[in-house]
């Protein structure tokens, strides 16, 4: 089980974790924040390559929908 990275304010989901809840595909989901149609993902360590989702702009995209 993969641990979410949390701190007092916020939580951060991976592409696969947003992926599972939303039920598309990671090639979806990225073409999505390409477009500008997704929350742009942020950056945990500025020096490396992985992104993650804020769980509140996630929920923001939900319920606009």
């Amino acid at each position: 089980m993969k641990k979410h990275i949390t701190t007092s304010k916020e939580c951060l989901l991976t592409y696969e974790e947003v992926c599972t809840v939303l039920k598309m595909s990671q090639a979806t989901l990225r073409r999505y924040v390409k477009k500008g149609r997704f929350p742009e993902p942020v950056k945990p360590n500025p020096n490396g390559r992985s992104v993650r989702f804020r769980y509140q702009d996630v929920k923001a995209w939900l319920d606009k929908l």
